[in-house]
């Protein structure tokens, strides 16, 4: 049997992407139990509660796959079959925030939960015409590097995700770390943008203004609920992570700010006298993994752009805009609007 439990220190992937897999394959007349065998998988295991599989194991079905269906492009087709609500309490969490921006956002903080070997980057940068945004997918151990149709697959699925949750066609440019197959031609008219092959990295490149899009099933009420049942959930999970990776991922909510002690301890479910005790065995002290979360948070808002100065220093605990920069200049040797004006230009503080 190669399920696993929710919690795993090994990567894997959600159940669901496997039923994705299923209905691609049914095009070929290729039945769940024929494409599932010899992996010890039932389909209604993928429609457990949390199930993930072993990302070795989704491999060896999408090679699978592809040899019984003869389609090398299957990636393709599984991307085009994402939806959102794949991805659980996350995706819930994501159809309801207020724009693509706060969606990916979310997407960003909650990526790792539990056990993907995958961090999902946002970075900010100038260009000829404006600001861009460059969104990628990077591999946190060298040990398991997206494949080509892992890339295919979870590129196409952004896109159809992002379109489906503005309800708008989507401009930009996407970059896929290898070569242009043979078979991309069968392809083209599937793929919103331009493609670049040989890049750099797995990812895209699009206009900053595209965070802006709001979406079409916005609800604030429900965006708050779902985000504190996301953390509820990583702090269940704990996904393999240490008590002070647990607390950086519950610790700052993109709307709330920060929690105190006393609720993180709550959800990590024990005391905070606890808490303070386990992360001093960890060597830290939590009044510092505060600090330097807002440091990390302080630079992240201020180069995505969708916030003024006062509204991250708000955020971010602070009583006025002066001591935020006070704080500021402590951490990065400059004011809050030098840096942006430094980053921005592509210099270094």
């Amino acid at each position: 049997m190669t399920t696993v439990s929710i919690v795993s220190s090994q990567p894997t992937v959600p159940g669901t992407y496997v039923l994705l897999l299923i209905d691609v394959a049914e095009r070929w007349s290729i039945s769940a139990d024929k494409l599932l065998a010899g992996e010890g998988l039932q389909p209604e295991d993928c429609l457990r509660s949390g199930f993930r599989l072993p990302r070795d194991s989704f491999a060896n079905l999408i090679e699978r796959a592809i040899s019984l269906t003869g389609e090398p492009g299957i990636g393709f087709l599984l991307g085009l079959q994402m939806r959102v609500s794949c991805h659980g309490i996350i995706g819930q969490a994501a159809m309801v925030a207020r724009t693509l921006g706060e969606a990916l956002e979310i997407a960003r903080a909650y990526f790792d939960m539990p056990s993907s070997d995958l961090q999902l980057r946002i970075e900010r940068e100038a260009g000829h015409e404006g600001d861009m945004v460059r969104l990628s997918l990077g591999e946190r151990d060298e040990r398991y590097r997206l494949s080509e149709v892992g890339a295919q697959f979870l590129l196409t699925g952004f896109a159809a995700m992002a379109e489906a949750l503005t309800g708008r066609k989507l401009k930009g440019e996407g970059v896929i770390r290898f070569p242009r197959p043979s078979y991309m031609e069968r392809y083209d008219h599937l793929v919103a943008g331009k493609l670049h092959f040989d890049g750099a990295f797995n990812g895209f490149i699009f206009d900053a203004s595209i965070l802006e899009y709001p979406l079409v099933m916005s609800d604030p009420v429900a965006a708050r609920i779902a985000r504190e049942q996301c953390k509820e959930e990583l702090g269940r999970l704990g996904g393999g992570r240490s008590l002070v990776q647990q607390v950086r991922d519950l610790v700052f909510d993109e709307e709330l700010g920060f929690a105190s002690m006393e609720e993180v301890a709550e959800k990590l479910n024990i005391t905070p006298r606890t808490l303070q005790r386990r992360l001093q065995a960890e060597g830290v002290v939590f009044r510092q993994l505060v600090e330097s979360i807002r440091q990390h948070h302080a630079e992240r808002l201020l180069l995505l752009n969708q916030k003024s100065i006062g509204e991250v220093s708000d955020l971010l605990g602070y009583s006025d805009v002066t001591n935020f920069s006070r704080a500021f200049r402590r951490w990065a040797g400059c004011s809050p609007r030098d840096y942006l004006k430094q980053r921005v230009a592509g210099l270094q503080p």
